[in-house]
Order: structure tokens, then sequence, then C-alpha cells
């Protein structure tokens, strides 16, 4: 019994990281929900993003997508609610939000999509934008 166990400690360390996805200001990530995707905070899935942030930098995000409506949300690095979007245009459901970091850290953008009309799956793009970098 401690053979197959010692075995699967060792097979566990031996595996690389998983790196988390990052947000790099001023590039557009491509992606796709998918239905073996985190369950999203109401329903449908969700991606979560790390953008590092600067004390006092302003940043504006959009999450765009023809085949969903998506949601943005961002958090601070201790995990508490900074900002939240669905549809920041009447004309369309694309999500965005402009906030002020309070903190230097690592930021958290979540993308969902929103479970309406069944359509919670498909293709986004997601970009963050440094407005002012203090």
């Amino acid at each position: 019994m401690r053979k197959p166990l010692l075995a699967l400690l060792f097979a566990a360390l031996a595996l690389p990281a998983v790196a988390a996805d990052v947000l790099v200001p001023g590039q557009t990530r491509q992606a796709r929900l998918e239905s073996s995707d985190r369950p999203g905070d109401r329903g449908g899935r969700s991606h979560d993003y790390h953008l590092r942030l600067e004390q006092g930098q302003l940043v504006a995000i959009v999450v765009r997508s023809t085949d969903f409506d998506p949601v943005l949300m961002v958090f601070q690095p201790d995990g508490e609610p900074l900002a939240e979007n669905d549809d920041h245009e009447n004309a369309s459901t694309n999500a965005a939000v402009v906030v002020t970091a309070p903190v230097s850290g690592d930021y958290t953008v979540r993308v969902n999509s929103l479970p309406i009309g069944g359509d919670t799956l498909g293709d986004y793009s997601v970009r963050a934008l440094v407005l002012d970098g203090h």
C-alpha cells in the first residue's frame, strides 16, 4: 500500500506547475468558454486572469463576445470585489470597467457568461489598458 501512495506522490511532484493566465496591459487575449470550464458566479462558465497593477494606476478592461453575454468582475489582491459590469453600452452586451488600483498587487479579472437563452459558451476577447500609470 505504501509503494503506490509514494509513487503517486512523486508523480504529482514531478508535474509542472500550472501557469496562471496573465492579462498583460495593451494586449488582447482571445479565448473560448467551454462546458468544462469553472462554473460562473451567476451561472454559465468563467475564466480568471491575473493583472498586475501598481497603486494609483487607472485601467480600463473590456470583454467582447458575440457568442454569449459576458459579465466582467475585478477583484483586489485580497479577494475583495473592486468592480463589476454586465452591459456597458445600451446596444451592446459587452462589458467594461474603468478602475483605479487602491493597492499594488495581482488583481483577478473574471470573465463570466450569463445563462441567458442558453448561450453560455463561446469565443470572447478581453483587453486591459492602463490609462494613467501613476
